[in-house]
């Protein structure tokens, strides 16, 4: 008898990891500016990567924060994160949330972590007031079938930037 529950035991599921997805708060700047950095490894961006965490600190936890981090952590250990801004849309009079970084740590994949953190994120948006979500995709990431798995659709606009000397050429004339 003691064999068969001893054996039982060793068959029962295993328990679920403490899981959490939480709002950053100015404590976990450094850790969501170590996420961000690793996500501009796994793209091979290291070089285009300038922030700092000055810069997190001030925009993303200062006075009035420009943008949002979610942490997806399991037994306190951060293993997702997103990160977002608000834009708006003068046509639809209501903003729009623009998901600036998705990232799950590579000996984390696969264990719907992504997904979780957008559902979240998808949350806010409807928290906010957003008539929409949107996010730009690297070039380089596979991720767009996942993105349109969860029913995220290409847009037909062209994305159009302008950085560096051309801006300062337009803008100071």
């Amino acid at each position: 008898m003691v064999f068969w529950t001893v054996l039982k035991m060793a068959n029962a599921p295993a328990t679920q990891p403490e899981t959490e997805i939480r709002q950053a708060q100015r404590e976990d700047a450094e850790t969501v500016f170590e996420l961000i950095r690793a996500l501009a490894h796994f793209h091979g961006d290291q070089a285009d990567f300038r922030a700092t965490l000055q810069d997190l600190l001030r925009d993303g936890f200062g006075e009035t924060p420009i943008y949002e981090s979610w942490l997806q952590e399991t037994e306190g250990k951060a293993q997702g994160l997103a990160t977002f801004f608000l834009t708006y849309s003068t046509f639809q009079g209501k903003p729009c949330l623009h998901l600036d970084n998705l990232f799950v740590q590579d000996n984390a994949r696969g264990q719907g972590i992504g997904e979780k953190l957008i559902a979240r994120v998808s949350l806010r948006a409807l928290e906010l007031n957003c008539w929409r979500m949107e996010l730009h995709v690297h070039k380089r990431n596979s991720a767009c079938v996942f993105y349109e798995k969860l029913g995220f659709s290409q847009s037909p606009d062209r994305v159009y930037f302008m950085s560096g000397e051309g801006l300062e050429l337009l803008g100071k004339g």
